[in-house]
């Protein structure tokens, strides 16, 4: 388990973060003779460097929108616009994480996070030096030439987000990161990615079930229906950072959990 890391421990260029903006977004999927509407219109702006959370029940299109974000799939109708140029294809100035880290157990750790340095042509000694330091902000230090059997779920998932990073992208896109890790895990990794992105700043679009990531980790949450998705509210968070999970008691944080898990429970019911 790594210890958690204060702000300013790695001398790396900060990322200035971009811009995302999504205007009148709708996807529908063509399922045999089914046609499944995943997102309704929906139009949201992050400005460059915010943290924001997606939440929602399952199926509620958090995922799609994710995909759409990175260019993985078409709008049915409207656009998303990231660092103000239209998104119509895959766009490689970003960096993914999912919920499985899907590294490649042929390769070391450290390999596994150079994946990226050889992908984009990144000078070899200057990509070693920042994948050397960003394990070792996560607790990684020493675990460089490990594979990934060696290593628990939690610090795979660390590794998938060091080489999420190596190259600075504007933009981070987070789908469940931290699902499939139990309680104690996870509450350490957000606390790893808090310090993460205070040091870098850049944009990042977190998709979560946890409400309790989204308020910690976020300036912004958004809160989807049920399919089709649909924005029901948004809730922006001033608290300052770092931030801890034992300040759940802070008003403002039991006001925004209370209300999603009201707007989550009327729509499940429904």
């Amino acid at each position: 388990m790594s210890q958690t890391v204060t702000p300013g421990t790695v001398d790396m260029k900060r990322s200035s973060g971009t811009t995302i903006d999504i205007q009148d977004l709708s996807i529908e999927y063509q399922t045999g003779s089914k046609t499944i509407r995943a997102l309704e219109p929906i139009s949201m702006q992050i400005k460059a460097g915010e943290f924001v959370s997606v939440v929602g029940p399952s199926g509620c299109g958090k995922s799609t929108l994710l995909k759409a974000v990175a260019g993985l799939i078409r709008p049915s109708s409207g656009s998303v616009q990231v660092g103000g140029s239209t998104v119509t294809k895959p766009h490689s100035d970003l960096g993914i994480v999912f919920q499985n880290p899907l590294l490649m157990d042929w390769r070391t750790i450290i390999s596994n996070v150079l994946l990226q340095a050889e992908m984009r042509d990144i000078p070899k000694e200057e990509a070693v030096a920042k994948a050397k330091a960003l394990l070792a902000q996560v607790g990684l230090g020493g675990f460089e030439n490990h594979r990934p059997h060696e290593l628990s779920g939690g610090m795979q998932q660390r590794v998938g987000i060091c080489r999420a990073l190596l190259h600075e992208p504007p933009l981070i896109i987070m789908d469940e990161p931290f699902g499939a890790l139990d309680a104690l895990t996870r509450e350490q990794m957000c606390y790893d990615l808090q310090s993460l992105w205070i040091e870098r700043r850049p944009t990042v679009l977190f998709i979560t079930h946890s409400i309790a990531e989204a308020t910690l980790l976020s300036d912004r949450v958004i809160v989807l229906s049920g399919r089709p998705g649909r924005i029901l509210a948004e809730f922006q968070l001033n608290r300052e950072r770092p931030r801890r999970f034992d300040d759940e008691d802070d008003p403002e944080v039991d006001r925004v959990s209370r209300e999603i898990r009201r707007l989550l429970a009327v729509k499940n019911s429904a």
